[in-house]
């Protein structure tokens, strides 16, 4: 009988592995530079992870999350739906949105703007299973922004739930939810 070698990888979003493995020689003298140099010559996902790191270029969002203000649930009651928290890490903005159960079919989508609503675009958030408590859902979307955006966009977002025929929305009490991308020094 034959052995079967299994290979286990772990990717993200990009395609992109998320480790990578070098063995370093035993000490033969080499300094440090060297091993760096070493190091980097054989690790192409390290450019392409740092490269936007390098430049400056961050996400940053223009609002308090939802969660962090006492009236977050009082919020979710009377919209019957509220972004809870959101993330941002290089070009992509991951946020968790919770929803009220009115019934068990439910849809909700996040749609989002590049250029101040003369186009947009409607990403669906997926359910999360261990999120029910008997009166709320939660579900969580992720939008990846182009690597090659200009500096100083401005990403703008609501929320859309529906749920028996009903069309619910959060768009931040009429304010739209706001991503600065910028130039760090």
């Amino acid at each position: 009988m034959s052995k079967i070698k299994k290979r286990v990888s772990f990717a993200d979003a990009a395609g992109l592995a998320l480790e990578f493995v070098k063995i370093i020689p035993p000490h033969r003298g080499e300094d440090y530079f060297n091993i760096y140099n070493l190091w980097n010559a054989n690790n192409n996902y390290s450019q392409s992870l740092l490269s936007p790191r390098q430049r400056g270029k961050n996400l940053s969002p223009c609002f308090t999350e939802p969660y962090k203000t006492s009236s977050f649930f009082e919020r979710v009651y009377s919209q019957n739906v509220c972004l809870e928290s959101i993330v941002c890490d290089d070009f992509v903005v991951a946020g968790t949105v919770r929803v009220t159960n009115i019934s068990f079919a439910k849809e909700v989508t996040v749609r989002f703007t590049l250029d101040d609503w003369k186009s947009y675009r409607d990403i669906w958030a997926d359910y999360l299973t261990s999120s029910m408590d008997g009166k709320t859902d939660k579900f969580w979307f992720r939008i990846t922004v182009p690597l090659d955006s200009v500096v100083d966009l401005e990403m703008k977002f609501a929320i859309r739930y529906c749920n028996g025929g009903q069309e619910f929305w959060d768009n931040n009490l009429n304010r739209n939810y706001k991503i600065q991308y910028n130039e760090s020094l």
